[in-house]
């Protein structure tokens, strides 16, 4: 299928995160172009008047179709609305950012809870313009001069919408469940075995190890109940929104509609079902082995290496990172009540992406930082145009593979060869849990809703971590209860498998750069101004091989064998 250049007006709010999160929509038609704010001076308002105006707007445009104005009217109206529509997303995504940046703050926790909840009315708004204009007389004339190929069949009868009574009830409890699970995991307080009472992140800073362990432990047994409350609940109400709008399941629901993805679940199961047959017994030789890596002495030591690898790329990285780092569009910095996730996001009004990476102050970091560099080069460059999850995951996880090449004489080369071992480490462990990860979750959406409990999904999340083999035979209590640190389980439910299938690419593209320096960057290059929406698409048009294809995990397990255990 052809790039998308149309609105993906109907993806449900969690995907405003790529990471991360996945890109939604295609870039603002209406953008601040070279007056580009920094971050710092960008002004947030509660985007109610955006509401108000694509309301009045809406009216409008009906009128108008219902009189035979004119199509220079009726698309100036349209113009109007996507304004609005952009300018309600662009606030949306700084009340997320800024909440993620300290999420005690309750002025922003609150405008996010806003909204979330008045999220949905506005894409009712957004599908009822299109039907307006897809049922109108002037469709055809809009499909060919306004909107897309095919848009006047896809909108000619309202009745097919997505948005009734029903669904928006449901999509109005996802996102009150969703404000409860943020105020859950905002600000813990936890219970000592002394009876004192201590902010869980606060006290985590100066703790040792004996402190860390049982404020960790007192976490999981006083939030595990509460916050299991809550998943549960997210999970029967998804699982209604599925039913209500004509799939399957949620997790179909979730390949098709919120993930954009051209494989299905079966086809993920199969090739899960080979991470777990052939890697998992790697990642239990791999138990008996010590992660090891320097440690980065301060937050601008972590941008200094990535500017220098940008610069060596040169071209669209280069220019990207320059644009980011001059207007402030990045947070790598630790604090204390900053959100445990990394992502990168897009303020439509500004053309701007955004990186957020929550560190763990050590070389590390630099990989997660080129990870989320690598979904805003891609953004940058593509104005945030539409396209698969898979596809932009491809992107950040090539970007972590080839940093470790442009690094090359700006570390140390022992620190340099400490932190490709770990990227092999970490390769392995994205595998292997990951996988794990989205078979928890396929199985608790196919479970009887009756018999979810918090001792059901403790239960199913130890086992998870047995049969996937990073289980230590000793800490149970921590891995049936663990899985509540998971965001993606309540952010974006399937969004997990994404990253083992794109993994594969992204090492095709390494494997690339190691035949001749630059191969694989070149290949990036061309895969960045895409033609294809979906993964497999670009794959095949790129001459890679897809993730499916027969021996695909064997040839993982072989590359990851060499690099890991080949030596010893």
């Amino acid at each position: 299928m052809k790039k998308l250049r149309i609105l993906l007006a109907l993806l449900l709010c969690a995907a405003l995160l790529c990471g991360c999160a996945g890109p939604t929509m295609i870039g603002a038609l209406f953008s601040g172009g070279d007056d580009t704010p920094d971050f710092a001076d960008m002004v947030y308002e509660r985007p109610q008047s955006a509401l108000d105006d694509f309301a009045n707007n809406l009216s409008e445009l009906e009128r108008a179709l219902e009189r035979g104005s004119s199509l220079h009217t009726v698309t100036s109206i349209l113009d109007a609305c996507y304004e609005d529509y952009y300018r309600y997303d662009t606030m949306y995504t700084l009340a997320m950012i800024r909440s993620s940046l300290d999420m005690s703050d309750a002025y922003y926790a609150g405008e996010l809870s806003f909204c979330e909840e008045h999220y949905d009315g506005l894409q009712q708004m957004m599908d009822e313009m299109y039907y307006l204009c897809g049922a109108s007389k002037m469709a055809q004339s809009l499909e060919e001069n306004y909107f897309w190929e095919g848009f006047a069949g896809e909108y000619a009868d309202a009745e097919l919408s997505l948005y009734n009574e029903e669904t928006l009830a449901l999509m109005q409890r996802e996102s009150e469940l969703m404000g409860e699970y943020r105020a859950l995991i905002a600000e813990p307080v936890v219970t000592l075995e002394n009876g004192e009472h201590v902010s869980l992140y606060d006290y985590l800073l100066t703790a040792d190890d004996a402190a860390y362990t049982e404020a960790q432990t007192a976490y999981y047994r006083q939030y595990n109940e509460p916050i299991s409350r809550v998943y549960i609940e997210l999970v029967k109400t998804r699982s209604a929104l599925a039913e209500a709008l004509g799939y399957e399941s949620y997790e179909e629901m979730a390949y098709q509609y919120s993930f954009g993805r051209d494989y299905s679940p079966q086809e993920a199961a199969r090739y899960l079902r080979d991470v777990r047959r052939l890697l998992v017994p790697l990642y239990r030789r791999l138990n008996s082995y010590e992660v090891d890596y320097g440690f980065l002495e301060e937050e601008e030591e972590l941008v200094a290496l990535l500017q220098q690898v940008a610069q060596r790329m040169g071209g669209d990285v280069e220019e990207s990172f320059s644009f980011m780092r001059e207007h402030g569009l990045f947070d790598v910095g630790f604090r204390p009540n900053k959100a445990a996730k990394s992502f990168q996001t897009y303020l439509e009004d500004y053309e701007a992406p955004f990186v957020f990476v929550s560190p763990y102050e050590d070389d590390s970091d630099l990989l997660y930082f080129a990870h989320e560099f690598g979904h805003f080069t891609d953004a940058y460059v593509n104005k945030n145009a539409a396209e698969s999850i898979d596809l932009a995951e491809v992107f950040s996880q090539s970007m972590e593979y080839l940093v470790l090449d442009y690094l090359e004489g700006a570390l140390p080369e022992e620190r340099l060869e400490k932190l490709r071992r770990f990227k092999w480490f970490g390769t392995l462990d994205t595998y292997v849990q990951q996988a794990s990860f989205a078979a928890f979750e396929h199985a608790v959406y196919r479970a009887d809703p009756e018999t979810l409990d918090a001792d059901f999904l403790n239960a199913l999340s130890l086992q998870s971590a047995i049969d996937f083999g990073y289980y230590d035979g000793v800490s149970e209590e921590y891995y049936a209860m663990s899985w509540i640190d998971i965001p993606h389980f309540f952010e974006q439910p399937f969004y997990v498998v994404s990253y083992p299938v794109s993994n594969d690419v992204a090492l095709q593209i390494w494997a690339l750069e190691q035949t001749e320096h630059g191969a694989g960057l070149q290949k990036l290059t061309e895969l960045l101004p895409r033609e294809y929406y979906g993964m497999l698409d670009t794959v095949e048009a790129a001459g890679l091989e897809s993730p499916f294809a027969p021996g695909r995990i064997a040839q993982v397990a072989k590359l990851l064998r060499d690099n890991l255990f080949g030596a010893q």
